[in-house]
């Protein structure tokens, strides 16, 4: 066969009778990639590492677990614990980074008995904390400073005073690339000049990865948080964009927050009926890990007090009933979550429950149950895994279930 132009043949081809023999005698073995070495040292490393986790787990195992009491909690159910990732989500606009701002400063204050400012939101007693506050896209000559300001007058500080376990810098100038050595830099040089267990602010998280679309960096980000929660006892507040027109934090990232956070609180302005924003600002509690989780807390911005405050009972009695009413999907699909927690249900079944519960038609609760299942508003199940409404036949009869999201 006329070999093809430019195709080079292999040196077997061109060998010798000879040779081609002597090839027989060749150990083949030999020429096969050695196996990695035990005695390699970065498999060394983590064999060690993970032999030593495994005997500080043994003795662990031997004596009786004491749950750590949340750092923050309200009206009796924890919202926040020691050590853990919690979110703060919501659109443009909506006053996340105002309330990220207040928990910094619930956390940074020595006097928080009943103080209405912090939305009945307590602190952990007798404890002391290191508040870390990670800024990523406002300016430094106004914004930023303006919010550092806010955190230490409602934290009971003066505007000259320097409070040594208040703590703050922005990476918004730092290459994204090299922003996750920032962050650990920031917070290990914290960590080496104070004892206390580090309450650490991020705002906003998905400033701290390349793109918040790739889920292969939204993984390492969050792997990146906890780890440095457990290497440097801090805990994280991270703040989080919602994607324009859902409810759904912003790209893989907000994804990925929702799968690994202990705790996730969404807050978003009220709409009438007309669907215009309405001055009612509701702060939902979409994931609880540590327990059920609260009805949501219905707040307002008061210009007087330059921040949040509980809304008027009169107007958050109206407004609920009128949700109620009108059997908003999203009250729809908080139903459903512990409607369908034991199992799937007949459609029937379901229809029936939520016409009575809702008091509307039967033909709202249909359409609601069919907006559910095209917007998946973020649900949770009993064991605050991200699901979401589905249906399926058996023979002749239809059911509804919750579905876990992979």
């Amino acid at each position: 066969m006329e070999q093809s132009k430019g195709t080079k043949q292999p040196a077997m081809f061109s060998m010798t009778d000879e040779q081609l023999a002597a090839t027989g005698n060749l150990d083949l073995a030999a020429l096969e990639p050695e196996p990695k070495s035990s005695s390699d040292p970065e498999r060394e490393n983590h064999l060690n590492h993970l032999l030593q986790r495994e005997q500080l787990l043994s003795e662990a195992a031997t004596k009786p677990v004491v749950f750590s009491p949340p750092i923050i909690s309200r009206a009796d159910a924890g919202i926040i614990g020691r050590s853990t990732l919690n979110i703060i989500q919501g659109a443009y606009g909506s006053h996340k980074s105002r309330l990220a701002e207040l928990i910094a400063a619930l956390m940074l204050t020595s006097n928080q008995a009943n103080d209405p400012q912090f939305l009945e939101f307590k602190r952990v007693a007798l404890e002391r904390f290191c508040v870390c506050y990670i800024d990523t896209e406002r300016n430094q000559s106004e914004e930023l400073p303006f919010a550092i300001q806010g955190i230490k007058l409602k934290a009971g500080y003066s505007l000259a005073d320097k409070p040594a376990d208040f703590r703050f810098t922005s990476i918004k100038d730092i290459d994204r690339k090299a922003r996750f050595d920032a962050i650990e830099s920031f917070i290990s040089h914290v960590r080496q000049q104070t004892r206390l267990h580090l309450f650490c602010l991020i705002d906003v998280v998905t400033d701290a990865v390349g793109d918040f679309n790739d889920a292969k960096e939204s993984m390492r980000l969050y792997d990146f948080l906890g780890n440095l929660s457990d290497h440097y006892d801090a805990t994280f507040l991270l703040v989080i964009h919602q994607n324009p027109g859902t409810e759904k934090a912003r790209g893989h990232t907000g994804t990925e927050a929702a799968n690994k956070a202990s705790t996730v609180m969404q807050i978003g302005f009220e709409r009438d009926g007309s669907g215009n924003e309405t001055n009612l600002i509701r702060l939902k509690f979409l994931k609880l890990r540590r327990g059920k989780r609260p009805e949501p807390v219905y707040l307002q911005y008061s210009e007087e007090a330059k921040g949040l405050v509980l809304a008027d009972t009169e107007q958050i009695a109206a407004h609920v009933n009128y949700r109620k009413h009108k059997a908003d999907y999203e009250d729809v699909a908080d139903r459903l979550t512990s409607l369908l927690s034991e199992g799937p249900l007949p459609k029937s079944e379901v229809w029936n429950i939520l016409t009575t519960e809702f008091g509307a038609k039967n033909a709202t609760i249909r359409e609601r149950l069919k907006t559910v299942m095209e917007e998946q508003p973020p649900m949770y199940d009993e064991e605050d895994r991200a699901v979401r409404l589905t249906d399926y036949k058996e023979g002749r009869n239809q059911f509804f279930k919750l579905t876990p999201i992979e």
